[in-house]
């Protein structure tokens, strides 16, 4: 049987709600890092540029953890534990640019977020990651 997320939680990763990404550093310890992300459905989906640390630790251990909290009630978040299922290339930018326009409004990352010279200037990488386990807070029928 698939791991989802509750529907009465999924907002918390579709939704403007950022997120802590928990990966694995080459020593070991964790390594937190506060993200835009979305879900498909299937997966949970993080947008980096290749050659940061979260992609550097993802391609030695894909193990990870996420959690998003409400933030207009921090009683309420979601923690998803699970597995970079894949990595692909994010070489038109759709995906960063989803991201942007749920996070900020502007439909391109390049020239809003980023200054529009460093649009080609890193690769961008889409992390899917299959949830292994989702705990939620408050519990599914519980307000």
């Amino acid at each position: 049987m698939a791991v989802t997320i509750p529907d009465a939680h999924k907002d918390l990763v579709e939704g403007a709600v950022y997120a802590v990404l928990t990966t694995v550093a080459p020593n070991g310890q964790p390594e937190n890092t506060v993200i835009w992300c979305s879900w498909d459905g299937e997966h949970v989906l993080v947008n980096t540029a290749d050659g940061r640390r979260k992609a550097d630790n993802i391609k030695r251990n894909p193990r990870v953890a996420l959690t998003a909290v409400d933030p207009q009630n921090p009683f309420r978040w979601v923690d998803i534990r699970g597995v970079v299922e894949s990595v692909e290339e994010d070489d038109d930018f759709s995906n960063i640019n989803k991201h942007c326009f749920i996070y900020t409004g502007n439909e391109e990352y390049y020239g809003s977020v980023q200054p529009a010279e460093m649009k080609g200037q890193e690769k961008r990488l889409v992390f899917n990651i299959k949830p292994e386990r989702v705990l939620v807070f408050p519990p599914p029928g519980q307000n």
